[in-house]
C-alpha cells in the first residue's frame, strides 16, 4: 500500500467519523476534540508510513566482514 493510498483511506476514516457524531447529534464542540486528535494521529501514521517506505526503499550499506 502506498502512502498515498494510506492518506486517502485514513482521511476516508476521520470523514466517516465525522459524519458519525453528526448523526449521532454530538455537539460540535465536543466533536472537535475528537476529530483534532484523529487528525493528528492520521497525520502521525502518514508520517511513520512514509519513513518506513524511505528506509524500506534505501539500499542497505555493504556489511564488512574482518578478514
Amino acid at each position: 500500500m502506498t502512502t498515498d493510498s494510506t492518506a486517502r483511506n485514513l482521511t476516508d476514516c476521520v470523514d466517516a467519523l465525522a459524519a458519525a457524531l453528526r448523526d449521532a447529534g454530538v455537539s460540535p464542540e465536543d466533536s472537535a476534540g475528537l476529530l483534532a486528535a484523529a487528525a493528528r494521529a492520521t497525520m502521525h501514521a502518514v508520517t511513520l508510513h512514509a519513513l518506513l517506505d524511505d528506509v524500506a526503499a534505501s539500499p542497505s550499506p555493504p556489511v564488512r566482514l574482518a578478514a
